[in-house]
């Protein structure tokens, strides 16, 4: 079977997972920003990141004490638009 006879792989999943994703945040009240940092500033985030967070998650937590509810990611909750099959999700 050629790549092009695959009905369906990882990285269209993942694509798929993200587009979801970005709809709950914006749905959500969220925006999407680009930074350019230094390399200290990246050192202090990896170092400062939970296990559970993306960098901008940590970025946040780190700002305001607090950081906002963010939506699920992408799946797992009860009102997602396609919840697959439940699985983790890892880096």
């Amino acid at each position: 079977m050629t790549a092009e006879q695959q009905p369906s792989t990882t990285k269209t999943k993942n694509a798929e997972a993200l587009a979801l994703y970005k709809r709950r945040m914006k749905k959500a009240g969220f925006r999407r920003m680009s930074v350019w940092v230094s390399d200290e500033l990246m050192q202090l985030l990896a170092s400062e990141r939970l296990s559970s967070e993306c960098g901008g998650r940590t970025l946040e937590r780190l700002l305001l004490g607090e950081a906002a509810k963010r939506p699920a990611f992408p799946y797992g909750s009860k009102d997602d638009e396609n919840p697959g099959s439940g699985q983790k999700w890892r880096r």
